[in-house]
């Protein structure tokens, strides 16, 4: 039959377009994206606490009251936070396509991702352990130096700027190590289904791809938190919530094409 038949239906091109759609989404390989991106993720955070503050605030002042409690309990607080910001994380992704977000998207990390989220918890505290162990080993390396020079009668400070040349960065570094896998890992695996390993690695790389962004977006959110001292620490319910939604707008900037 002739393909040009005019009673034949027109093809449509809508099962492919929401195949599009859909793809967006989809887990991409981290990107690299320019040293701006680390602003616009902040000034996505304020687009998604503007769409609801009232939530937001409700969200925050729970999310606090169960950090605050939990931190009665030995090492609770580590296993619970990765749970509670991958279920956030499942609220503003719903939120960033149209729906409602509400204060019981904090719970939804402890249904279907609770194992996974507990364990990137626990794997995120090992390692701060670890951290800590060589940091105090470091510590008692140059305090040992200090007093051999001291008793020797030549104390000198380049043993203590030598101290801080290294540890700062080295702290600098796991500080951006932790904050990476804190804050992309939750949606790696509630949002993209992968594995604490897979995401720990993913976090890593997107934070190897990212260093510029990511400087930028820590040093605007760190004049946040510093200015929100100036309010009486009320400011802090806009700010974590910035915070907090500012980590999905990286997350999707990063591995995702949804802003492509």
């Amino acid at each position: 039959m002739n393909s040009d038949n005019p009673y034949q239906p027109p093809a449509t091109t809508l099962e492919v377009t929401s195949k599009k759609s859909d793809d967006i989404w989809a887990f991409v390989e981290p990107q690299k994206v320019s040293a701006s991106r680390g602003l616009k993720w902040i000034g996505d955070g304020f687009r998604f606490f503007g769409r609801n503050p009232g939530v937001w605030i409700g969200i925050t002042i729970v999310y606090l009251l169960i950090l605050m409690v939990s931190s009665f309990v030995p090492f609770a607080t580590n296993i619970l936070q990765p749970m509670l910001v991958g279920g956030l994380m499942i609220g503003v992704h719903g939120q960033d396509n149209g729906e409602e977000l509400e204060v019981k998207h904090l719970f939804d990390g402890f249904d279907k991702f609770a194992g996974q989220l507990a364990t990137l918890g626990a794997l995120i505290l090992g390692l701060m352990i670890i951290f800590f162990i060589a940091m105090m080993i470091l510590v008692f390396i140059g305090v040992a130096i200090a007093a051999a020079t001291e008793q020797s009668g030549n104390v000198s400070p380049v043993v203590i700027i030598t101290m801080l040349v290294i540890g700062i960065p080295v702290m600098f570094a796991v500080s951006l190590v932790f904050m990476s896998v804190s804050w992309f890992g939750p949606p790696l695996i509630v949002l993209h289904e992968l594995s604490v390993g897979e995401a720990f690695k993913m976090s890593l790389l997107g934070l190897k791809r990212n260093l510029l962004p990511i400087f930028v977006f820590t040093f605007f959110m760190m004049l946040l938190f510093m200015l929100s001292v100036f309010t009486l620490y009320l400011g802090l319910l806009v700010v974590i919530p910035v915070l907090m939604a500012a980590s999905y707008a990286s997350w999707k900037d990063v591995f995702t094409r949804a802003n492509t």
